[in-house]
């Protein structure tokens, strides 16, 4: 059995580099971060089956189940790197939905939760990033939709209004004036506090600043977890890796709910995957209208779609929700996403060869992250699910690492969090 750690991290990506940094400004000594591939990436070789053969699906060339839910582009010609932080989406197609949920005191709660976290990760962000002006854009972003659905929007902007959230409305002529006429919406909520980060190198910047504490060892490339468990005295945790590897620790995060599967978890969790298509345009069209580096980021009611011009490109985020447990079939997914875009805006350049990728997040049944432990003694800890509607919510989450693990009291805002995304809302056991 290899040394016991106090706290072991499983996953790098910006929810787990995020609790380790946490964990170490909270004094935490003596922590382990597990990556079975590169931080913000995850592994991206193809996994092999036991002779050592690539695995493969027929639609694939090859078939890579473990890319990060935290995946960027490689920047320059390879596609642009800084992706979505949505602050203000709300994890439903509208608030009152989380309001037949939660209450209206609930969706008060998610919004004041992430609006503090986008300030907490954006801070964070311009403090440790080496470029800050370059990875991080606050531009704001605008909520859309067409005409059969400005009504909808209407009524979610009054919702957001009655709370207290920062947002203005947008009418057709406004809307146009961002998109042209072609993209076919009429009306918009703009939320100016809105931002997208550069999320691979911001997970990097969090691990280097918890690693330089002396308090935290990184193993990156390592063997995948496949089991975590109490061990009968509830006096640590096992965790199991893929070559047979155990490891002891007191205290358990898992931060990488698109790629290991606990049967805790089982029925309250699902892996999917997030598709991302960027189509170069030279000539910057109604979108250049908020000019091409430094654009604000669009969302459709309902989150369908999440583009941004940025770096000569529009990107597109969307096809979400297809099953992580099965072939990615990027081809075809992607392949949507860049349709769609050809057919909003017909100025881009149809056809034309663009980067591609994808990344695998979790989602819940409530599009809420679960966060703290099954039962009281146990020790293991999730703070898992849905970046796929924004880093906002996970960065509130990550930052209760140290309350959670009981190395510190909880604030009362804070502790309101840990109440609307406790797992426990799930799995009382």
């Amino acid at each position: 059995m290899s040394h016991r750690y106090d706290v072991v991290v499983v996953g790098a990506g910006t929810t787990g580099a995020a609790a380790a940094y946490h964990l170490t400004q909270a004094g935490v000594s003596n922590i382990l971060c597990l990556d079975m591939g590169t931080p913000g990436l995850g592994r991206t070789e193809a996994r092999k089956v036991a002779n050592g053969t690539p695995l493969t699906q027929p639609d694939e060339e090859t078939f890579v189940p473990h890319y990060s839910g935290t995946r960027v582009f490689e920047g320059g010609q390879n596609g642009p790197r800084t992706i979505k932080m949505i602050v203000t989406l709300p994890p439903y197609e509208m608030l009152d939905g989380i309001a037949d949920l939660f209450g209206w005191d609930g969706v008060k709660t998610y919004l004041d939760l992430a609006q503090h976290g986008l300030k907490l990760e954006l801070d964070l962000a311009r403090k440790l990033l080496p470029n800050p002006d370059q990875q991080v854009k606050q531009n704001g972003s605008l909520m859309v939709c067409e005409a059969d659905r400005s009504e909808r929007l209407r009524q979610e902007f009054n919702f957001l209004q009655s709370l207290g959230c920062p947002c203005e409305w947008w009418d057709e002529e406004r809307v146009i004036a961002a998109h042209g006429a072609s993209a076919g919406y009429v009306a918009g909520i703009w939320f100016p506090q809105d931002a997208r980060i550069d999320s691979v190198s911001f997970a990097k910047s969090l691990l280097d600043a918890a690693l330089k504490t002396g308090s935290l060892t990184l193993r990156d490339q390592c063997s995948p977890v496949v089991d975590i468990q109490n061990d009968d005295s509830r006096s640590h945790a096992v965790i199991k890796l893929e070559d047979g590897e155990c490891l002891e620790a007191k205290q358990v995060i898992v931060a990488t709910g698109g790629m290991f599967f606990d049967k805790q978890l089982a029925g309250i969790l699902t892996p999917r995957y997030s598709y991302l298509a960027a189509l170069p345009h030279i000539d910057p069209g109604p979108l250049g209208g908020m000019d091409a580096p430094d654009s604000a980021n669009f969302f459709t009611l309902g989150f369908t779609h999440d583009w941004c011009v940025e770096n000569n490109f529009v990107r597109i985020s969307g096809e979400d929700h297809y099953s992580g447990l099965k072939s990615p079939r990027a081809k075809q997914r992607c392949g949507r996403l860049a349709q769609w875009g050809w057919t909003k805006y017909p100025y881009l350049e149809f056809g034309a060869d663009y980067p591609a990728t994808y990344g695998i997040y979790s989602e819940t049944p409530d599009f809420m992250p679960l966060i703290g432990k099954t039962d009281p003694e146990s020790c293991v800890c999730y703070m898992v699910g849905c970046n796929a509607w924004g880093q906002a919510s996970l960065s509130a989450a990550a930052a209760l690492a140290a309350p959670l693990l009981g190395y510190r009291d909880m604030s009362e805002a804070e502790q309101r969090t840990a109440d609307l995304f406790s797992i426990r809302r799930f799995s009382a056991r």
